[in-house]
């Protein structure tokens, strides 16, 4: 996607309910757009999480006043699941607990609510984790097949957990495997669309050890990367190169977060 494009979309991407205009606007799949607008929100939590914070007192009073959880995140433009979880703080229950089972509240309204909020946050819910994981799984399985396919000898992720070696890829062949005239070692799997923060944070925290221990290798942005983005000593791909009706790309890239 190109830069301009990418501008374009992102500053637009607001809502969820955007995400259907947007892709019928630019002719991009809404799983893509959907993986955009989830970085676009995670980005806004880690930039205004403490002062949203600093608001505790002042939206537990809200709430004692009649609104619900779900209003008093809407007012702040904050993911449900984190403004419950802030006001149960403040109330002096243990939110990590709530989240993960809200039967456990005795009041029924704070109950209701919190499991309203649950059911309407896509980014920050168990559910939507859940989904998270899935995809990444769903990415993964898609290289394992392939990998077995072009008969690649390999060790997982899992598999390496034993090693020595505290960064490993998803995948690290025995013999290497050529790729647009490039031979390749390892190869990571990534459920997300790459802009640049994106990937230069991969680089730092993954890609350049792997680069340092194994050599060259590929990942795979599933969602697609901005067009000028630069690798290191490694090539980057997407859900493209693998589009053969064997492999159920279309689920994985149709799937909103």
């Amino acid at each position: 996607m190109d830069k301009k494009t990418y501008e374009q979309i992102y500053h637009q991407l607001n809502s969820i309910k955007d995400i259907n205009r947007l892709s019928q606007e630019f002719s991009i799949g809404t799983g893509i757009l959907s993986n955009i607008f989830h970085q676009k929100t995670v980005q806004a939590v880690k930039k205004y999480h403490y002062q949203v914070v600093r608001k505790a007192p002042d939206m537990l009073n809200s709430w004692r006043k009649g609104d619900t959880l779900l209003e008093i995140a809407q007012k702040h433009n904050f993911p449900a699941v984190l403004i419950t979880s802030i006001i149960l703080k403040e109330m002096g229950h243990k939110s990590k607990a709530i989240i993960k089972n809200p039967y456990l509240l005795q009041d029924l309204r704070l109950r209701n609510e919190v499991l309203q909020a649950m059911d309407n946050d896509f980014h920050y819910s168990p559910k939507a984790h859940a989904m998270q994981s899935m995809l990444g799984k769903m990415g993964e399985d898609i290289i394992h097949e392939w990998l077995i396919d072009c008969d690649i000898d390999f060790i997982t992720e899992s598999e390496m957990s034993n090693t020595q070696n505290t960064k490993t890829p998803d995948f690290l062949l025995h013999e290497p495997l050529t790729i647009n005239g490039i031979p390749i070692k390892w190869v990571e799997s990534k459920a997300v669309f790459a802009d640049e923060r994106e990937h230069n944070r991969y680089h730092e925290k993954q890609f350049k050890f792997y680069e340092e221990l194994f050599g060259t290798g590929v990942v795979v942005y599933w969602y697609g990367l901005i067009d000028d983005i630069c690798p290191g000593n490694y090539m980057i791909i997407d859900h493209t190169f693998f589009e053969n009706p064997k492999y159920d790309v279309k689920k994985l890239i149709d799937s909103h977060m």
